[in-house]
């Protein structure tokens, strides 16, 4: 009864001090968060970890407490009748307990995640959302935007360039194709379209449309900080590490003078 005792309040302590380094360091677990749905992340995160959190401590502490407090030398090692072997409530209490936390986790926040992600992609949802065209090539992004006239998006130096108003949904059409090779019919690999400020990624497979909802909700950039950029995360070939594209976040105003200037020249 005393080592259950000690075991328990080492248990307590333990799980406690977890919870409060889960609470500060918790939020360092996404790097650097530029939307909503990065956010939304970051929390599904933490919901798991703070649950894993006396569930890890619990096992490891088993692996450490046992050895140590009920080892014994050969002349007195002795084995009796099968609760030496077994042990039926323990086990049948931890199976009970996994199958309950594997339910709660497939609620929440797997099922309750899901029902955002359909949410923010729904056409009644998106009325008002920025439509932004993309196409990945070896080794290269392209960026329109129908709704303003912009067939390619490019900065100053001829680079393509993605402009994103904050606060506003953005519906990324994705596709991957390539006009250059003829002998392919167009077609080209398999990418993977990554902002990892955004905290989402969607594959451009070829020869199908997808989507990607994102609300920007900070004014940033990629010069700000590296984790704003359009990065492939499908290895796509020989130049697949340096197929990125810059970004920039911006207010309303300052999105309508970039738009506008774009399409003033020939863009």
């Amino acid at each position: 009864m005393a080592d259950l005792v000690l075991f328990g309040v080492l248990w307590v302590v333990l799980s406690v001090i977890g919870e409060i380094g889960v609470t500060i360091w918790g939020p360092n677990f996404y790097y650097y968060r530029a939307s909503i749905q990065a956010n939304e992340g970051l929390h599904a995160s933490l919901f798991l970890m703070h649950v894993l959190a006396p569930i890890f401590i619990f096992v490891m502490l088993m692996l450490v407490f046992v050895p140590l407090r009920f080892t014994k030398t050969p002349a007195n090692h002795v084995v009796r009748g099968k609760k030496a072997r077994s042990y039926v409530p323990y086990i049948a209490a931890w199976v009970s307990i996994s199958i309950l936390v594997n339910l709660l986790f497939f609620l929440h926040p797997t099922t309750t995640a899901a029902e955002k992600l359909f949410q923010q992609a729904s056409p009644k949802n998106n009325t008002h959302s920025l439509v932004i065209d993309v196409t990945a090539r070896q080794w290269q992004w392209f960026f329109s935007y129908p709704q303003y006239g912009i067939n390619s998006a490019q900065n100053s130096a001829g680079n393509d360039v993605l402009y994103l108003p904050v606060n506003r949904p953005v519906e990324f059409v994705l596709r991957s194709y390539d006009p250059a090779h003829t002998y392919a019919l167009g077609v080209d690999v398999i990418h993977s379209f990554w902002i990892p400020a955004f905290g989402v990624k969607e594959d451009v497979i070829p020869g199908e449309t997808r989507y990607e909802y994102v609300t920007p909700t900070k004014i940033t950039s990629t010069e700000v900080n590296p984790m704003v950029r359009v990065q492939c995360a499908e290895v796509c070939g020989p130049g697949h590490p340096y197929m990125y594209a810059t970004v920039h976040i911006v207010s309303a105003t300052a999105f309508s003078q970039w738009a506008a200037a774009q399409h003033k020249a020939g863009n």
